[in-house]
């Protein structure tokens, strides 16, 4: 169901909030300054608003149902249009979430249109009767302070994905099992998600820093630079962490392939003693009627005691060599003797 909220300063002080009511006392022309937000938009339910009552572009009303649309700034002759992206990621479930604010800023209004109410939209709604400054200093600075809080909760996201990454490398190293591999991979994915939309965001910031949007006022682009700021900080940290998971993965196959490299060695060292040892025992089982010790009293014996001091030998001469034992390594070559 669509929800309306709608905001009506007249002056410095008097502040009306209701729903789409409170619309009708206000006139384009007038110095009062106007903010509705709609949440949980239908075409049904906001196209008399956005393109009857304000008559704004087909195609922007548009982009503001479409959920894939990625953050963009299209200017119109009495109004500019903005849309700006978040992105919740829950780390448990790696269940990730993008959300989407569309924005029609014009001289004394603002319209928000996005899919939820976010809890940050909730705040500086309850805010704006303490905090009229919101407002009062105009539609494109309560903009900045929506974009604001939009961009400043990504910092936790970003702060919990680095304690993942390092739980994980820890981990790695101490206990390396295949649902690290996963767990790397997933964290990868969100991450991805964050980045393919952090870049156009950072793109759009950087635009209406520039001054390039022609409804947010000169004194307010000041703020916009410092959300630009923040924007940046987040797609250089998300580039950091994709190159930290990358080095987690190549050091977790890492690890593998030397704990498979220390397994086939014993392995190789079993089957390097067990070779002569067959190879006695293949002689002395041939079924030749004359073999010299076959009817020796000690035969059995000595042949035991012949297989047991060619593994012991073989032992010593694999140890003096470096190739088992405490501290072997078979990638360090050894000096001659």
């Amino acid at each position: 169901m669509t929800t309306f909220r709608v905001a009506l300063l007249r002056g410095e002080e008097e502040l009306t909030r209701g729903g789409l009511e409170v619309v009708d006392a206000w006139q384009a022309s007038s110095e009062a300054k106007l903010w509705i937000d709609i949440a949980e938009p239908t075409q049904e339910s906001i196209e008399p608003l956005l393109e009857g009552r304000f008559g704004f572009h087909e195609l922007a009303a548009e982009d503001t149902l479409s959920p894939e649309t990625l953050p963009k700034y299209d200017p119109y002759p009495n109004y500019d249009f903005f849309v700006f992206r978040a992105v919740d990621v829950d780390l448990g479930e790696h269940a990730a979430q993008s959300y989407k604010l569309a924005a029609f800023l014009g001289g004394n209004f603002l319209v928000t249109v996005h899919k939820e109410l976010h809890n940050r939209m909730n705040e500086i709604w309850e805010r704006l009767p303490g905090d009229k400054r919101l407002l009062a200093a105009g539609p494109d600075f309560l903009l900045h302070a929506i974009v604001d809080a939009m961009v400043d909760e990504h910092f936790p996201l970003l702060e919990k994905i680095d304690d993942c990454v390092d739980d994980v490398q820890d981990a790695i190293f101490t206990d390396p099992r295949p649902g690290q591999l996963d767990e790397l991979l997933h964290l990868k994915r969100d991450v991805n998600l964050l980045r393919r939309h952090s870049l156009p965001q950072r793109d759009l910031l950087n635009q209406i820093s520039r001054g390039d949007a022609q409804f947010i006022r000169r004194e307010h682009l000041i703020y916009f630079r410092d959300v630009y700021d923040h924007m940046f900080r987040i797609t250089e940290t998300i580039d950091v962490q994709r190159d930290a998971m990358a080095g987690a993965m190549e050091a977790y196959l890492s690890v593998i392939a030397n704990r498979t490299n220390e397994i086939m060695r014993v392995l190789t060292v079993f089957s390097a003693i067990m070779l002569p040892l067959s190879l006695i025992a293949g002689i002395y089982g041939m079924n030749f009627v004359r073999i010299p010790e076959l009817h020796w009293l000690r035969g059995y014996w000595y042949a035991l005691g012949l297989m047991a001091l060619i593994a012991v030998a073989m032992l010593v001469f694999f140890r003096r060599k470096g190739w088992i034992g405490r501290g072997a390594d078979l990638t360090r070559p050894r000096p001659r003797v």
